[in-house]
């Protein structure tokens, strides 16, 4: 992703393309037990890689039973730095179902203004079924460079990759930065699981349409 160098802002900066460690890590976590995430709480760097940046969630990393979610919003953090200005604050935020190589049906697409260093919402009424494998995405087709920048945590995946940038929705490549798997961006969602009965009921009525 390009080589290291070192650039004086107020303190000490790693930059890798463009990808900025921040100075001081910022804590971003939250209580709420419905709100799936695999970033560890903590942004550690922000990022404008991509048109694309999202996160693939397997949700029986959190269900264990194959369970489908019904999510009622998606939750997105950006950072404004002061030498690395935004050229506009719209983006997209996308859900779409897909497994871990690419996203595969548009379930929601939403106009967000995205505000410095807080929780950025978008919000389904009614809730949607995601199935039990979906795709988050930050689009930043408003933008010329990949703006606004994402959040995104300093601990790399331990095994499977979950977040990935790409500039033409075919290739998609792992967020690394540091290390040899992807670190992760602060990009959550929030809903609740079927019940196993009604999923498998549920995925029944959609065949017998």
């Amino acid at each position: 992703m390009g080589l290291w160098t070192v650039l004086c802002v107020c303190a000490m900066t790693v930059i890798n393309g463009p990808d900025l460690r921040l100075e001081t890590p910022l804590q971003c976590g939250s209580s709420d037990q419905q709100l799936f995430h695999y970033d560890d709480g903590t942004a550690s760097w922000l990022t404008w890689s991509g048109q694309w940046r999202g996160v693939w969630f397997d949700l029986d990393d959190f269900s264990g039973f194959g369970n489908s979610m019904i999510c009622d919003y998606t939750q997105f953090w950006f950072y404004h730095h002061s030498s690395y200005g935004w050229d506009t604050s719209l983006f997209y935020a996308e859900l779409w179902t897909g497994e871990s190589v690419s996203p595969s049906q548009l379930l929601s697409q939403d106009f967000v203004v995205a505000t410095h260093y807080s929780a950025n919402y978008a919000v389904y009424d009614p809730p949607i079924d995601c199935g039990n494998s979906l795709w988050v995405f930050v689009n930043t087709a408003f933008s010329s460079g990949g703006w606004p920048a994402s959040l995104g945590d300093g601990t790399e995946q331990p095994a499977e990759n979950h977040s990935f940038f790409s500039n033409d929705f075919e290739l998609w490549e792992p967020w690394i930065v540091d290390g040899t798997n992807a670190n992760d961006f602060l990009i959550r969602v929030h809903g609740s699981f079927l019940s196993l009965e009604a999923s498998t009921w549920a995925g029944i009525k959609t065949i017998l349409r």
